[in-house]
């Protein structure tokens, strides 16, 4: 049974204005391991112009098919033949005139198996077997190519892997052999469930000023988009003694139990999104501790950089707990009012 996986690519606005100034578009590809267990990414899978959310989802459904060549780096690769959908364990056949059949090999159960080539491509070594996955349209997206030449009598087997890498690059690169890497790069494993949430998603956004992605398993609150965009100005030094800030949670229906530990670690995982140096401290069943160390988009030199805005932050707060509240982290009806926590 295939299982939809989904990936949230979002950016505050600082940062898309300056992977935009670079030229650079988010970049996406899925790996696939070879008979010899090797993983590979090679293709980029998916391109996109880089936008305040970007959502990216598929379904566990692959395909073979082939070219008679591999592409230089950054050239789109071609497809010569028909997609033939592959589930693993099953095989296939190329007949002589380049057409899929059910293979009479039984083939690697775990695998897509390629049982036998017995196509030649005119004035070649062999042809080179391409995989892909299932797209919207029913059709299929190219993710993979074997730069190996399969000459009439091969076999092959792939192993399409749930990790895909992440970056930025300058173009639009869909179906193109993978040429450079202009950011950092990074991985999610949708192999199995996040162990946070039991759910195939992740959230992913690129800190320009670090060069690191954040990658969470939880949807950011709406108001962890808004962008520190203030200049800094010359009393704004004054500001530096706001971070940390401290805070104070007073709930309107105590929360107990398990609920507590749960909650309260969800609550620093989503302002995490945004924020450093995050602690949540149980006080006692209606009073939470929250205490934020700074904004990881943060200017360079602006106010938000040095200090804080309570205002700011305490909407954080707040949107992060409306969204433990809709998930069931909070008890329903549940009700806050949160003000300044240096008493504690």
């Amino acid at each position: 049974m295939s299982t939809q996986r989904e990936i949230q690519v979002w950016e505050a606005q600082y940062d898309a204005q300056e992977l935009i100034s670079n030229g650079w578009n988010f970049q996406i590809a899925k790996s696939v391991a070879n008979a010899a267990g090797d993983t590979t990414y090679n293709v980029v899978w998916q391109s996109k112009a880089i936008a305040p959310n970007t959502y990216i989802s598929w379904q566990t459904v692959y395909a073979l098919n082939f070219t008679a060549n591999v592409p230089a780096a950054g050239v789109t690769v071609t497809v010569t033949g028909d997609w033939q959908a592959c589930a693993i364990g099953q095989s296939y056949d190329l007949d002589e005139n380049g057409f899929w059949q059910t293979s009479t090999s039984s083939g690697d159960p775990n695998f897509m198996n390629v049982g036998k080539v017995n196509y030649e491509y005119p004035d070649t070594d062999g042809i080179h077997i391409v995989v892909g996955v299932k797209n919207s349209n029913g059709s299929f997206d190219i993710i993979f190519i074997d730069e190996t030449a399969l000459p009439p009598g091969s076999t092959a087997k792939y192993q399409p892997q749930e990790k895909v890498k992440l970056w930025y690059q300058a173009g639009i690169q869909t179906s193109t052999i993978i040429s450079s890497e202009t950011t950092n790069n990074d991985e999610i494993d949708f192999s199995k469930p996040a162990p946070e949430t039991n759910q195939f998603y992740y959230s992913a956004t690129f800190i320009y000023n670090t060069g690191t992605w954040v990658i969470s398993p939880y949807s950011p609150a709406s108001t962890l988009y808004a962008p520190p965009t203030r200049k800094l100005t010359s009393v704004a030094s004054n500001y530096n003694r706001l971070w940390p800030s401290v805070y104070k949670i007073l709930y309107g229906i105590p929360i107990e139990g398990a609920k507590t530990v749960t909650a309260s670690l969800h609550l620093k995982k989503l302002l995490e999104i945004k924020y450093k140096d995050v602690s949540v401290t149980v006080i006692n069943e209606i009073n939470w501790k929250v205490i934020i160390g700074g904004v990881k988009h943060a200017r360079p030199y602006s106010v938000d950089a040095v200090g804080a805005n309570a205002d700011n932050t305490k909407a954080d707060i707040s949107a992060s707990l409306t969204l433990e509240l809709a998930e069931g982290y909070l008890p329903p009806k549940e009700t806050w009012n949160i003000g300044d926590g240096s008493e504690f």
